[in-house]
């Protein structure tokens, strides 16, 4: 039997290949923890950058992203690590900081989520909007495929990791979802670039790393990785089909509004499939509430019986959405007791508030906090004499973003509300993209 043949290194044209259909933007930031994968995927974004000027093609302006989530006395020092080696491949890196309490539960989904949070907070920053290039291969792939298989997860679940995807506004790219990690390895080896190695890699407590060592015993039973790939790349078909029908009810049912909530005609839902309608109202959730994540099923279940049976009464609530019936239409409204905590934005940061409203201030050294309005600032606004708009529910108005100093209401842009010398405060619903 002839030797297997080692892995080739990956090179600056074949990213190149693999990044063409994903039509990067003039600005990228790289996600690098320091790990191999993402210390690869900077090298190659380097060696790209270089490639296109060298034939004459303008390079997009990269930055690298670290973020340090403040949980491991060592995560500073290899935030400064990847700092250095990027300033040898001449990319400026910025490390972005987990601040605040951490949470005591769950605490590995909450910390992927402020990291991504982080992230996609800079990428609106600046100058034109940055895309994010993280280093997802095709090794994760199989990985989460067999993670969400043993979770339960349906087609949306077992489906493969998609090149693109949007996440609060930010397109979020992974050009190397067809690349072996052994790729990666080889790359680096070659260019003689070290990396760190996360101890939480070897960690049998995590379910990646137990699913991870199990992989050699199932390629003993003909289950290998591309077996895997394939499979997780046949449920992304099947969930594409779903989402183009669920976009098509969307179009011809949804009404959205500026002002953070949206009207639904009820009998196109009579005569659809299921599966359909409940990802419109899975849909109509992760929007008006701001959450990255869908209810549980059987929550769907009994909602789309309530809407179809014409039962929603006085409102039903689920995932901080409130739901109300309206004539031949219900309304999706954003939950006022769920709505999140106010926040502190400075001139020129953008931020997305409560998961819903992408919000910004510009002006000279201006700051404020974010939160909603309110019953106080709604009475304020009337206060003015400014004319509020007679369709739109008292919840949604209430539910808006609103600009403030201590108590003193700044600006509600939606409302037209100005205070007299208040810095230019912009925000738009996200749910509308």
């Amino acid at each position: 039997m002839a030797p297997a043949r080692s892995p080739r290194a990956l090179t600056a044209p074949e990213l190149g290949r693999l990044m063409r259909p994903l039509n990067p933007a003039a600005r990228l930031g790289v996600a690098v923890s320091g790990g191999p994968d993402s210390v690869a995927l900077m090298l190659l974004v380097a060696g790209w950058c270089d490639w296109l000027e060298a034939r004459g093609k303008e390079a997009p302006k990269v930055s690298v992203l670290t973020v340090d989530h403040g949980l491991r006395p060592e995560a500073a020092e290899e935030a400064a690590q990847v700092a250095l080696w990027a300033k040898a491949l001449q990319l400026p890196h910025k490390t972005l900081l987990w601040e605040g309490d951490k949470p005591s539960s769950n605490l590995q989904a909450e910390a992927r989520t402020a990291r991504y949070r982080l992230m996609t907070d800079w990428c609106r920053s600046g100058r034109g909007r940055a895309d994010l290039l993280t280093a997802h291969h095709l090794d994760d792939q199989a990985e989460t495929f067999l993670i969400r298989l043993q979770r339960g997860s349906g087609v949306d679940g077992l489906s493969a990791m998609a090149p693109v995807r949007v996440h609060q506004g930010v397109r979020i790219l992974r050009p190397l979802l067809d690349v072996p990690r052994e790729r990666l390895r080889t790359t680096l080896l070659k260019a003689g670039q070290s990396w760190v190695d996360d101890p939480s890699n070897e960690d049998e407590r995590f379910l990646r790393v137990q699913v991870r060592n199990a992989l050699p015993l199932l390629e003993s039973l003909g289950i290998n990785r591309d077996r895997l790939v394939s499979t997780a790349k046949a449920m992304g078909r099947a969930r594409a089909g779903l989402e183009f029908s669920t976009d098509v009810l969307e179009r011809k049912a949804v009404r959205w509004q500026p002002f953070g909530y949206a009207d639904v005609e009820t009998a196109c839902l009579a005569d659809v499939p299921d599966e359909i309608a409940l990802r419109l109202l899975a849909r109509l959730i992760q929007r008006v509430g701001g959450s990255d994540y869908p209810p549980r099923l059987s929550s769907l279940e009994t909602l789309l019986e309530a809407v179809r049976g014409e039962a929603l009464g006085r409102g039903r609530t689920l995932g901080g959405v409130k739901f109300t019936s309206r004539l031949a239409h219900f309304r999706v409204l954003r939950e006022a007791a769920a709505v999140g905590q106010g926040l502190d934005l400075v001139s020129g940061a953008p931020l997305v508030w409560d998961g819903r409203f992408d919000v910004r201030l510009t002006g000279r050294k201006a700051s404020g906090t974010v939160r909603a309005l309110g019953r106080v600032g709604l009475r304020q606004v009337k206060e003015e004499g400014l004319p509020l708009p007679t369709d739109v529910p008292k919840l949604a108005l209430e539910t808006l973003p609103a600009l403030w100093r201590d108590d003193e209401l700044l600006v509600q842009p939606q409302l037209a509300y100005f205070a007299t010398g208040a810095p230019t405060f912009r925000s738009r619903f996200l749910g509308e993209i």
